[in-house]
């Protein structure tokens, strides 16, 4: 008999599990996240209350369930690192849910339901800035693909889904559990109704109001913008299967058959230029190479301005001991930096760069303590390109000398960051935003499409346009409002032409940060520390 109310309590748990996932798979389902974790508070309930042992792998088997439907794509990239990052992040979930457990034991009502959500809003705060981080799977991007519903994240960023989520999956929760036990429910429902469609009914009226405020700029102050898709194959041609030199003829072709005499910008993916494809190295002390030449020739005789992906170099010479946490030694007092960079030429041949700071675990980077290097203590050499590239401390911009517009340049995985993308509007001043990636390494799975539709989230916190740059696919223009436009087909090489306007405007958000997510730091330990003093109440 217990092991089949063991069973039952771990179906809910899944059921939990795969009703989590189903908004980071399916478009327009971002609604289904409010009402997700009901079977497993559900189990929760009945594991409390008939003292269940082991409880905890239920609801570590639904958090693992959530990460292996909507992630399991890593692996094409990265099998070693798909098991951690799905394992881990299961784990780190199934902590935080494990303290709102502490609490039930000790508070009656909605108190520890409210205490989940503000745990879960601090953990996904703090996550988004520790060495090993993976916030891809944060509640508040499961409305991701249901834009209309979230526009207020402008004024309180994406981090303040996720409590929204919860707080209404706990209201939703005690309603259920009152009419089950036949006690009055009718404010539960009342409060839970009001926290769903408040918000959700301001932002379809925001969505509304926006759009006309984007048709009703000034089409004179429009930039026109070529994305470029030159779908090399990550796997097989990128970095060794097409030389360099090919690879720059499509991407030029390309980018000659779209731009127009209006044209204000050229997008080109990341990593576009790799020095494994023996074509030597953009170095950035000495910037000659025949990549970065011809790119800047064509800017020049067509009068555009160009951002494009590279791995490049930058020398230190005469320096006994090691400048950087990720410099390579070059020889006796010589070392030398790589970086997944975003190049910048103009239309009046300047150059510039900016260096990927938010890098992958493993594919770029490896975790440190103090000076050591975790896996490098193990012996471990990931080598090349990748492993340990070098970063840069703030968000440098791009500025278009003609018009003196901003662009700033996100590369790859910088876009699922809320906190670190505001950077470039707040710290840099960012007028226009750009997103440059490869997203081949996962083939033709949702990861692609999850991290294009991060982009509208972007938009929405910051009120940019977005032109993003994606190797293989989904290439695209975002609007403000988060809207996807002209979006490309995958894996097809193609470009794309539209307008961009330049906002100088600051939301809320960029202006003051993640408020809800500090805020959740200061009462999660609030809450933890008065959970330790009350005494263990008695469940019946």
């Amino acid at each position: 008999m217990k092991k089949n109310k063991f069973v039952k309590l771990l179906l809910l748990s899944i059921i939990s599990g795969v009703l989590l996932a189903v908004p980071y798979i399916y478009p327009h389902c971002g609604i289904v996240s409010l009402v997700a974790f009901l079977p497993m508070l559900a189990a929760e309930q009945i594991a409390l209350r008939e003292k269940t042992r082991y409880f905890c792998l239920c609801y570590y088997c639904s958090f693992l369930v959530w990460n292996i439907i909507a992630t399991w794509w890593i692996w094409y990239a990265t099998p070693a690192g798909a098991v951690a990052a799905i394992i881990l992040n299961a784990l780190q979930m199934a902590i935080v849910f494990r303290l709102f457990r502490f609490l039930r034991k000790r508070f009656e009502g909605f108190f520890p339901y409210l205490a989940l959500a503000v745990m879960w809003c601090a953990w996904e705060h703090l996550y988004q800035d520790w060495q090993v981080t993976w916030p891809w799977l944060n509640l508040g991007n499961a409305f991701a693909q249901s834009i209309k519903h979230i526009q207020w994240y402008e004024v309180t960023g994406s981090i303040a889904g996720s409590l929204w989520i919860l707080l209404a999956n706990g209201l939703i929760f005690r309603t259920l559990l009152n009419i089950s036990e036949r006690r009055r429910a009718k404010w539960w429902a009342v409060s839970a109704i009001l926290l769903i469609a408040f918000p959700s009914a301001l932002s379809h009226i925001r969505y509304s109001s926006y759009g006309k405020r984007i048709a009703s700029y000034d089409k004179s102050s429009a930039k026109e913008v070529v994305i470029l898709q030159p779908n090399i194959d990550p796997y097989k041609d990128k970095f060794g299967g097409k030389g360099q030199k090919q690879q720059d003829e499509i991407l030029l072709r390309l980018a000659g058959e779209n731009i127009s005499d209006s044209t204000f910008l050229v997008v080109a993916p990341e990593t576009f230029f790799n020095p494994s494809s023996k074509a030597g190295s953009i170095v950035e002390n000495n910037p000659s190479n025949p990549t970065l030449d011809s790119i800047r020739l064509f800017s020049a005789e067509n009068n555009v301005n160009f951002v494009f992906g590279a791995v490049t170099q930058k020398n230190y010479l005469g320096e006994a001991e090691k400048p950087t946490r990720s410099a390579r030694e070059a020889g006796p007092y010589a070392w030398y930096d790589l970086f997944n960079t975003a190049v910048f030429t103009g239309r009046d041949s300047s150059l510039d760069f900016y260096h990927k700071s938010k890098l992958v675990i493993l594919a770029e980077t490896v975790p440190y303590i103090g000076k050591t290097s975790v896996l490098g203590s193990l012996g471990l050499d990931l080598g090349g390109g990748f492993g340990n590239f070098g970063t840069q401390s703030y968000r440098g911009l791009f500025t278009a000398s003609d018009c003196r517009i901003k662009i700033g340049s996100a590369v790859c995985y910088e876009s699922v960051f809320a906190n670190f993308f505001r950077d470039y509007i707040k710290d840099a001043g960012a007028d226009l935003m750009t997103i440059i990636t490869n997203d081949g390494w996962w083939k033709n799975t949702s990861g692609h499409i999850q991290h294009l539709h991060y982009a509208s989230l972007r938009a929405i916190e910051t009120r940019r346009d977005i032109a993003r740059s994606a190797n293989t696919g989904i290439s695209a223009i975002v609007n403000q409002r988060g809207d996807i436009i002209s979006p490309t087909p995958w894996w097809e090489e193609c470009a794309i032409k539209g307008k961009l306007y330049p906002n100088k405007d600051i939301t809320p958000f960029v202006r003051y940060g993640d408020v809800a997510g500090m805020l959740s730091c200061w009462l999660s330990v609030a809450f933890l520390v008065l959970g330790i003093f009350v005494r263990r109440r008695k469940i019946s």
